[in-house]
This record gives C-alpha cells, sequence and structure tokens, in this order.
C-alpha cells in the first residue's frame, strides 16, 4: 500500500501540468452550464419568426398570411427571396419558410386541395406547431371548398363569411420555471463535453505508461521492491485523481450556484465517477497495448469521439434512424446520458441497469489491461 501511495504522489508530482489541465476543464465545463443554459433558454422565449413567399397573390394567401400574423401572432417576413430567407433560416432567424404555391386559390375554388410548402431546419419544436396551426387552417378551408362544390362564387361568399368571424386560436398557458429550464438544459448539453474532456484528461495517463515503456521501466520493476501490480494500480489512481477533480469542481459548482439540472446531485457524481473509471481503464488497456502515441491518441479519441456522437451526447437518439438507436446500446456513453436524460423526465426513474453496465464496461477493460500488462512484463 505504501508504495501504491508513493507512486501515486510521484505521479502528482511528475504532472503538475496535468492537475492544471483538469482543473481548467472543469472551470470550462462550469462555464458551458451556463453559458448552454441562458442560450437556449433565450431562444425558448423568443418569438416565433416565419418566412413568407406568396406566389399565389390572391385573396386566400392574403387571408392565410393575416392567419398567421394576426391570430397566431407571428412574425412574418415578407418580400425576401427564397436565397435570402434560407439564410435567414439557417442563422436561426426563422423557425420555418412557408411558400404559397400559384394555384393555392384557384385549387380551392374549384373543389380541390392544395399544400403550402414548408422548410424547416432544427427548430423541431416550433416548426411542429407551425406545421400544426397551418394544417388546421387548411382543413377549415378545404372545408369551405367541399360545400363550394367548385363554384367560385360561393367559395368567395364562404370565404368571407369565414374570414369576418371571430373564431379564437386556443393558446394554453403554460407557467415555465426558465431558471429551471435555463439549468437542466445547460446540464444536459455540457454534460456531454465532460465525455470529452475526460478522454482528454486520460490520455496524459496513457502517455507516461508508454513512456515508462519505451524507458525501460518495466525491466526496472523487476529490482525494485514495487510490484507490477502496484505500478498499474497506483498510476491508474493517479488518472482517477485527475478525471475526480472534474467530477468534484463540476457538482461544487452545481450546489454552491443551486443549479437545477433535475438529476440528484449525489446521482451525478456517481455516474460521472463511474464512467472516469471506465476512461481510465480503457486508456490503460490500450496504453499497456499500443507501442506508438499516434496509434494511441488515434484509437483513444477516435473512440471518444465516436461514442459522444452515436452515444447521444450531443443530440437526443430519438432524432436517429431505429439501427443507429440500436448500435448505440453496446457504447458506455450512452448509458451515461440516457441515466441523465431519463432522471431529467423522472427523478425516480430506475437507472440501476445503467449504473451495473458501466461498472462492468470498468472492470472488462481492467481485465484487460491487466491480461497486457501482465503479458508484457514476462516480455521483458
Amino acid at each position: 500500500m505504501k508504495n501504491i501511495i508513493r507512486l501515486t504522489i510521484t505521479n502528482m508530482k511528475r504532472n503538475r501540468l496535468a492537475v492544471i489541465l483538469s482543473v481548467a476543464g472543469a472551470v470550462i465545463l462550469c462555464m458551458m452550464l451556463t453559458m448552454l443554459g441562458n442560450m437556449i433558454a433565450g431562444r425558448k422565449t423568443a418569438n416565433i419568426s416565419v418566412g413568407f413567399l406568396d406566389y399565389d397573390r390572391s385573396v386566400l394567401s392574403e387571408d392565410f398570411k393575416n392567419y398567421l400574423a394576426e391570430d397566431l401572432h407571428y412574425h412574418v417576413i415578407e418580400n425576401l427571396t427564397f436565397d435570402q430567407l434560407s439564410a435567414e433560416l439557417i442563422d436561426k432567424k426563422l423557425s420555418v419558410i412557408i411558400e404559397v404555391p400559384k394555384d393555392f386559390y384557384q385549387e380551392y375554388a374549384s373543389g380541390k386541395e392544395k399544400n403550402v410548402m414548408i422548410t424547416t431546419m432544427d427548430d423541431y419544436e416550433n416548426a411542429a406547431y407551425v406545421k400544426v396551426y397551418i394544417n388546421s387552417y387548411l382543413s377549415s378551408i378545404s372545408v369551405l371548398s367541399k360545400g363550394a362544390s367548385g363554384n367560385t362564387k360561393t367559395f368567395d361568399q364562404l370565404l368571407t363569411d369565414y374570414s369576418r368571424k371571430d373564431i379564437p386560436v386556443t393558446q394554453t398557458a403554460v407557467t415555465l420555471d426558465m431558471k429551471s429550464y435555463a439549468d437542466q438544459e445547460g446540464f444536459i448539453n455540457s454534460i456531454g463535453f465532460f465525455l470529452m474532456f475526460i478522454y482528454a484528461v486520460s490520455v496524459i495517463v496513457s502517455f507516461m505508461v508508454l513512456d515508462d515503456r519505451l524507458l525501460g521501466v518495466y525491466t526496472r520493476i523487476q529490482a525494485a521492491p514495487v510490484k507490477p501490480v502496484q505500478y498499474i494500480v497506483g498510476t491508474g489512481i493517479f488518472g482517477l485523481i485527475l478525471c475526480l477533480i472534474q467530477v468534484g469542481l463540476y457538482c461544487a459548482y452545481i450546489l454552491v450556484m443551486d443549479i437545477h439540472t433535475g438529476v440528484p446531485v449525489h446521482v451525478l457524481s456517481l455516474m460521472m465517477s463511474l464512467f472516469s473509471l471506465f476512461t481510465i481503464s480503457f486508456t490503460l488497456a490500450v496504453a499497456v497495448m499500443i507501442s506508438s502515441k499516434n496509434a494511441m491518441v488515434s484509437i483513444i479519441f477516435g473512440f471518444a469521439i465516436c461514442g459522444c456522437i452515436l452515444g447521444g451526447a450531443y443530440f437526443s437518439l430519438e432524432l436517429a434512424p431505429k439501427t443507429m438507436q440500436n448500435i448505440a446500446r453496446i457504447l458506455p456513453q450512452f448509458w451515461f446520458m440516457d441515466a441523465f436524460r431519463r432522471l431529467q423526465t423522472d427523478v425516480s426513474a430506475d437507472i440501476y441497469p445503467n449504473i451495473v453496465i458501466l461498472v462492468l464496461f470498468s472492470l472488462l477493460f481492467l481485465l484487460i489491461g491487466a491480461v497486457s500488462f501482465a503479458q508484457n512484463y514476462k516480455t521483458n
């Protein structure tokens, strides 16, 4: 035990820069939590803006535009080309672009139906609301069209009567705690970046092991009182301490700033610690098997990036194809993020399977690393 403690202390002294980087990573995570939360909450409370392209220029398209602007209180942007509106959409200044086709009035007046074109990007929630209201309007116009039976004058009269009627659009008032909303959104987005930061820290540990292999430390262990198992445990504990520095500072920030993440802090610290253990186990296993720093960095960061993307660290997998959702389940990042998303939906959700799976992932790579280390040690 004394040798393990000495090795851990020695590693801390050898890699003071790593400790500083770990602290810096925690500070960045805390800043991202607040900044991302405020940015997403700001978008949530913004008025819905829609681009409107009227190729029909008819009484029906004018009535449709009034419905959007006056009944729904949307900010309708006109007199721009499709390319200009597309640029606004890309810049997230618009939720949707609505295009009214040239024969919009003629089709409905003759007893037929005609859809409008809707272009969206990633503002899924607002776009969904806009589509629902548009479909509601078009359904009403379709009823008028069928009632007119293809008679244009009758359709015009029905449309005029319909427009004169004050048919209110019922809007349900929902009280939304914007601070809690910002806290939860900031948390679920920043915690995804923790998965990348933790791998960056673990690369330092893998470099230590690889350097010791190349410098013959394995060979000198045979003549020293330090046993191989003590060396690998001491190195692993040092790496875990680096990770836990980030975990501790991040959780402390949440407690001190009274941030409502939707996840109990003790559960958050447990899950982050378990993933830290897995990360160190994984990088140690790679470090004792690979003899090239370039290859080692490629494997570690390749797994980290692919795992974060496929595991749902940066977006909900509900939007992904079913095949991708199934593949994600073989990744530890999925079980890490899944636990938080389930807890934010239901604080009493059962996440014990997630905890067990992360523990099993850690034990698996600890075993792989131990076997590889033993083989290398015998070879040396």
